[in-house]
């Protein structure tokens, strides 16, 4: 009986010292890791990899190299490096009139104010909402800005049937 204690003992003692040993082997590899990815990162060479993806990867590199010979892996050749990206300047906020591209589709219509200043120097300009014929004075809410429009001389709008919108007038 006492055989079988010292045998039991004896495992133990291996499970034990098992036990001990992987933190050590692990932390190794941590830091082994810790060491890969700082370089990696100063040399731009993570392929776009976070942390965790190359730890991920550097644990089971380290794990066959252990497993198929003890000695240390080699260092790992740096991907090459590729070009900054070139620096895209910010983009302008753009005014609300800037957001609607006038459309230019019957006689008369212009896709810009100066256009239509060309062609009426002595009429006054507004800006006709195409879809609901309402048109709008320089100076107001809606003036450049609706989805569907163009710029006209008053006199062409009312010609074509298009009314000034409620309650607005022209500025003196």
């Amino acid at each position: 009986m006492s055989k079988f204690f010292a045998g039991a003992g004896f495992v133990a003692a291996l499970a034990v010292g098992a036990w001990f040993a992987a933190p050590a082997h692990a932390e190794s590899v941590m830091k082994e890791c810790g060491a890969e990815w700082q370089t990696a990162k100063s040399n731009n060479t993570t392929n776009g990899q976070t942390w965790p993806q190359f730890l991920k990867d550097c644990k089971a590199r380290h794990a066959t190299t252990t497993e198929a010979a003890p000695a240390p892996a080699p260092a790992a050749t740096p991907a090459p490096v590729a070009p900054a990206p070139t620096p895209v300047a910010p983009r302008p906020t753009p005014s609300k009139a800037a957001k609607v591209a006038p459309t230019s589709t019957g006689a008369g219509e212009f896709a810009s104010e100066g256009e239509a200043k060309g062609h009426c120097p002595s009429d006054t300009i507004v800006w006709v909402n195409t879809k609901s014929h309402k048109y709008h004075y320089a100076g107001h809410r809606s003036y450049g800005t609706t989805k569907q429009g163009a710029y006209m001389c008053e006199a062409d709008a009312k010609t074509s049937g298009d009314v000034a919108a409620k309650g607005e007038k022209p500025k003196s």
